[in-house]
């Protein structure tokens, strides 16, 4: 609501500045009406902003046929005269077969003697009245046609409320009426669903994994091996087939799997499940499935629950570097499938190129990753003295190259190093002291 009342004063604001280049070319006097449905504090304003033209000619005086007229029929024009007609509303609202979204909008008509007049409600504001502008078009409704017993000298609208909560836009000239029913749209329903939608994300190494799901619950059912029979191939969850994502290639129980986007389905089996990779096809359920656009084809033991879960989860946990282990669980019944995202074969190269390439080095974390994966213990070494060289008094680095000297058997340089940290670190505050403190005790007391 107050970016509405932005809007307005930014529109007010407009009008105010049209002195300077268009104002004086204004013909007809301007007027604001406005109308609030329901509660005066919370309900919906409705405003409208229009300019109010008169029959008679401002140049001779003379009376002028406004409907066929000035206003031609079946053509679009103008609503009111000079800057285009505003409409505000600060809440949805719907004028006649339309649902309009808060905010503001130009009107305009396209009145006709024998077919369906028109208001048209445009998203082109604060415009100059014409010519008018039908591209912008968010809806156009009917206009109901009434002839009024007395002349209208000067074009009037109005925002009549009536007893239902809502009411109705009059447009009165000459002896014309045109109007539109104006209301709150019926409150959007929400209901809650059989089997709500979930999305996990997780990252294992350097790979993204994304499992977008749905997920049914037993209600007092036997689902596996009952509603989901033994031996036919399931959804693995409820409504759409489940999508899985994996930014990098991974392994599946040791089976290698391209980086990309695929459909999860299985084979529930009292003894063994077949998990199945597809080509993502955006299937609903299983019933469109067909065994060719199969990618990847692994099998996995279930594991027998103690306690009963009543709604299926797709979990990714016992996430250590690069593994992970995938688990579909329902009822009493786990299905874990291991992943591998082979965080050594995707990053190492990555490091390498880092290194070989101008500019700053990561030393730290690469010396680090080195000596977690067990790979080159010697460029670990080279890297984190780079690193101290950079940080010499880095306290954190020194237990780190300590970890590398002892991964390489060079205990009482590990132990020479580790003590270095620690005085180090001793001369410092703050809660990574206390840490690294703790940490080179341990790495000292593990080299005796």
């Amino acid at each position: 609501m107050r970016h509405l009342r932005y809007i307005l004063a930014m529109i007010l604001a407009g009008s105010a500045a049209l002195p300077l280049r268009a104002q004086q070319n204004r013909k007809s006097p301007h007027e604001t009406i406005s109308a609030v449905f329901g509660d005066w504090q919370t309900g919906n304003r409705v405003t409208v902003i229009y300019g109010r033209p008169y029959t008679k000619d401002p140049k001779t005086g003379q009376p002028r046929m406004i409907w066929g007229g000035l206003v031609p029929w079946d053509k679009a024009d103008r609503l009111g005269a000079d800057e285009a007609t505003t409409l505000i509303t600060q809440q949805p609202l719907m004028v006649g077969d339309a649902t309009l979204a808060a905010g503001v909008y130009t009107l305009y008509t396209v009145p006709s003697a024998t077919g369906a007049s028109k208001l048209a409600i445009s998203s082109n504001v604060g415009k100059w009245g014409v010519p008018v502008d039908e591209t912008h078009d968010v809806a156009r409704v009917d206009m109901k046609k009434e002839a009024l017993d007395q002349a209208v000298d000067q074009l009037t609208l109005s925002i009549d409320k009536d007893g239902s909560g809502g009411g109705t836009l009059r447009i009165k000239w000459e002896k014309t009426q045109f109007s539109v029913p104006l209301k709150a749209p019926a409150p959007q329903l929400s209901f809650p669903q059989a089997s709500p939608g979930a999305t996990i994300k997780q990252r294992v190494g350097v790979a993204d994994i994304e499992v977008v799901y749905s997920r049914p619950s037993a209600k007092g059912r036997v689902m596996l091996g009952g509603n989901n029979p033994y031996g036919e191939v399931w959804r693995t969850g409820a409504n759409n087939a489940t999508r899985i994502s994996f930014s990098t290639a991974v392994k599946v129980q040791g089976e290698h799997l391209d980086a990309g986007t695929y459909e999860l389905f299985s084979i529930p089996g009292r003894d063994e499940w077949t998990v199945i990779f597809q080509k993502a096809g955006g299937q609903w359920g299983a019933y469109a499935y067909d065994q060719k656009n199969d990618v990847l084809r692994v099998t996995a033991k279930p594991i027998v629950l103690s306690e009963p879960v009543e709604t299926f989860t797709i979990g990714i946990n016992d996430i250590l570097g690069g593994k992970a282990t995938l688990n579909l669980i329902w009822e009493k019944t786990r299905v874990p499938v291991s992943l591998d995202a082979d965080v050594v074969g995707v990053l190492v190269p990555r490091i390498e190129a880092a290194m070989a390439a101008p500019g700053k080095k990561p030393y730290a974390q690469a010396a680090m990753f080195y000596v977690d994966n067990n790979l080159d213990l010697d460029k670990a070494a080279t890297w984190m003295d780079a690193a101290i060289a950079e940080q010499p008094d880095a306290f954190y680095l020194y237990y780190h190259k300590a970890r590398i000297l002892a991964k390489k058997g060079d205990k009482a340089g590990a132990e020479a190093t580790a003590r270095h940290s620690i005085e180090l670190a001793s001369k410092t505050t703050g809660p990574a002291k206390d840490e690294y403190l703790r940490l080179n005790e341990a790495l000292i007391a593990g080299l005796k």
